[in-house]
Order: C-alpha cells, then structure tokens, then sequence
C-alpha cells in the first residue's frame, strides 16, 4: 500500500530549538535584547536553508515485490511563455462556454415562444 512520509519535527533537546523557545519567551516577550539577536540569527539561518534548498515532494511510497519495476521521471517546470499561453487558451475557453451558453438560451427562449 502507499505510505505517506512523516514529515520530522525537531526535538526540543536540539540547540536550536531550544534557542527558538528562548529568543520568543526571553526576548519577544521578555524583552531581553541579547535574546532577542539570537532569535534573528536562528530564523534567518533556518529561512537560508529553506530558500537554498531543493522542494523535494513525496508522491508515493510503494513496497516493490521481485519482477516488479518502475520508472523515474522529473515534470520539467513550465516557461514564463508556456503559462502565458495557457491562461491565454482558458481565457479563450470561458469566454466560448459563455458565447454558447447565451446563444442556447437564446434557443430555448426562441424554441418557447
């Protein structure tokens, strides 16, 4: 069956963390400055890391049993100009569904009368 990963939450006993819980109680509220600096290097540590690393996506877990295979492949990201083309083309669409919708009303009004 599929599994999800769980995603890993720090422990409290990491330095980091407790460095966190510190910086918010003694130095947000608090108010101790010292607290308070060390608060801004951690976050902005941790908001580096999140920007420089990769956005990796678990789309399934399977159990592979022998003679089982699969097949790898990355989804290359979309370009500026193919989005464009695309809001373009369901732009078009809507306004196509709201032309035909009018004129099958219009039908029907017609058709009653």
């Amino acid at each position: 069956g599929s599994d999800v990963a769980a995603k890993r939450r720090p422990s409290m006993l990491s330095p980091f963390a407790l460095a966190r819980h510190n910086a918010i109680y003694k130095g947000v509220l608090g108010g101790d400055r010292k607290w308070m600096y060390i608060g801004g290097a951690v976050w902005g540590v941790r908001s580096l890391r999140k920007a420089l690393t990769k956005n990796e996506q678990v789309v399934a877990l399977e159990k592979m049993e022998p003679g089982q295979w699969m097949s790898l492949r990355t989804i290359p990201a979309t370009t500026r100009r193919q989005r464009r083309a695309a809001e373009k083309s369901a732009e078009q669409a809507r306004k196509n569904d709201k032309v035909a919708r009018k004129n099958a009303k219009l039908a029907r009004r017609s058709e009653a009368s």
